[in-house]
């Protein structure tokens, strides 16, 4: 089961109640964000311990109550692509069929959220589609996961845990 730590914005716009979760595995928390770009209503989330981001674009009012599924297949489109196994795809994506709603817990994480969410809207991501945008925002080298892109933190994060968990 995934944790999303929403922002009241976001929260507010998708209408749901935050339960109260305070300790969870960073494994399955994430953040997000809602965010204009372009005059539309755009999410990102961004995973809590690797920093990997994953944004969907053009969000509609009805496609709320849909978000958890939206979000799983844009992140297990994106880790497809990024060369990620894929029974560790799978493994995980099942993970997030589930989730739960929450309120904000990490100053940090929002603070590399605020930074992919001005890039995104600094260079108004001349990439084509929703895929490449995804890609790119996870090839900006982090601080905050010493020195890493995020994809790879991410992926060497599954990687322990999976092969771990098999073993």
């Amino acid at each position: 089961m995934f944790v999303i730590r929403g922002t009241q914005k976001l929260l507010k716009e998708w209408d749901i109640e935050p339960l109260q979760v305070d300790i969870y595995p960073p494994l399955n928390s994430w953040h997000a964000n809602l965010f204009l770009l372009n005059r539309r209503k755009n999410i990102v989330f961004m995973h809590d311990a690797s920093r990997l981001s994953v944004t969907l674009f053009g969000i509609k009012k009805a496609q709320y109550k849909n978000l958890p599924t939206l979000f799983v297949q844009a992140l297990k489109e994106l880790m497809l692509s990024e060369g990620f196994d894929e029974q560790i795809v799978e493994a995980y994506t099942q993970e997030g069929k589930q989730m739960l709603a929450t309120t904000t817990n990490s100053h940090s994480v929002m603070g590399t959220l605020d930074e992919i969410i001005f890039v995104m809207k600094e260079l108004d991501m001349e990439h084509g589609c929703e895929l490449e945008k995804n890609q790119w925002n996870n090839r900006i080298v982090l601080k905050t996961v010493q020195y890493q892109y995020p994809v790879d933190a991410f992926k060497e994060a599954l990687e322990k845990h999976y092969k771990l968990e098999n073993v």
